[in-house]
């Protein structure tokens, strides 16, 4: 898992106007072991770690949806702000907005 600080992530928004919030870059937890809590104990370090740390008042994170991870989140305190359809690739073969 990786948290950068501001807008370095996004060149749109220059640091100096973003500087208050981050990107976690990637959160995952082997499927072997979800429902153990590890997930929830791992994100909430996550957030200490922003706000207390980095000094961060907002973390961006990104989600695939349909995955149940709204409810994962959702239960953390956490809210939807926006989707990007076919953001994400699953292989090389694949083609936005559809897995193989």
């Amino acid at each position: 898992m990786g948290c950068s600080p501001g807008g370095s992530s996004s060149p749109a928004i220059p640091g100096r106007l973003a500087g208050h919030w981050g990107t976690a870059n990637h959160f995952q937890t082997h499927p072997g072991f979800r429902g153990r809590g590890l997930g929830s104990g791992l994100m909430r370090e996550l957030l200490r770690i922003a706000r207390d740390e980095l000094g961060l008042e907002q973390l961006r994170l990104a989600a695939r949806g349909g995955e149940g991870l709204e409810k994962f989140y959702e239960r953390l305190g956490r809210r939807e702000t926006g989707r990007r359809p076919g953001a994400l690739r699953f292989g090389p073969e694949t083609t936005p907005g559809t897995r193989s």
